[in-house]
């Protein structure tokens, strides 16, 4: 099962609150197509109020996910974390 770090958490948490979006809603983690070739798998995140149909959902450290069945497998065993980017910190699986 994908872990989470809480402060990729209190990341996330506060994306959700600069979007708006209610306490309640969680984040959807997706596929994303992209052209860099078929042996990468790119993912997107999005606030979402509930999750779509197929989705696993669990919460983690008070905040809900939502992760794109396509997606389960390839996350299990992996942790969302936070890595220091130069500009910004960025979300990164480990």
């Amino acid at each position: 099962m994908l872990e989470v770090s809480p402060k990729a958490v209190s990341l996330l948490k506060a994306a959700r609150s600069a979007q708006g979006a209610p306490e309640d809603a969680g984040i959807r983690i997706r596929r994303v197509t992209t052209a860099s070739g078929r042996d990468t798998i790119a993912v997107g995140f999005e606030v979402s109020v509930a999750p779509q149909s197929g989705d696993d959902a669990f919460e983690r450290h008070g905040l809900r996910f939502f992760v794109e069945n396509a997606l389960v497998k390839p996350l299990d065993g992996r942790t969302l974390d936070v890595s220091d980017g130069d500009d910004m910190p960025e979300l990164v699986f480990r």
